[in-house]
């Protein structure tokens, strides 16, 4: 599928496979599928025009992966608690350089990565006032 075309489309499940790729490609094309909603809303600065389920997330994935888009490998994963380890997906982006190309005039990608731009800049001017 046309990467371009898929940022327009104005179903949920289009959106959802747009904001998938946007955090893969923010995220530096890889992801937990368990991570996928928590970091779209982080991107839409927790302000979302749809309702991601699990279920529209494993459509929207096979999706992508049958497009040729991404891969999803069943992992290992250790939990927070000690001793605790569980199976989620692995997701990684096929080409993350032709998906941030792609990405490159998205209002939402930029915006985010401004955003973040801004944060590690003020961190930074604190941090230099901190020390001189």
């Amino acid at each position: 599928m046309e990467i371009r075309r898929l940022l327009r489309g104005n179903d949920e499940l289009s959106k959802l496979k747009a904001d998938i790729l946007r955090a893969l490609a923010i995220f530096d094309g890889i992801s937990w599928m368990s991570e996928l909603i928590p970091d779209i809303v982080k991107i839409h600065n927790y302000s979302l025009d749809y309702l991601p389920t699990d279920e529209m997330v494993d459509e929207a994935l096979q999706q992508l992966e049958a497009e040729g888009l991404l891969l999803i490998e069943p992992r290992m994963r250790g939990g927070f608690t000690a001793g605790e380890v569980y199976v989620d997906k692995l997701i990684r982006l096929k080409d993350l350089k032709a998906i941030k190309d792609a990405l490159a005039q998205d209002e939402v990608y930029k915006n985010y990565l401004s955003q973040r731009m801004e944060t590690l800049w003020k961190v930074g001017e604190t941090r230099g006032h901190e020390r001189g």
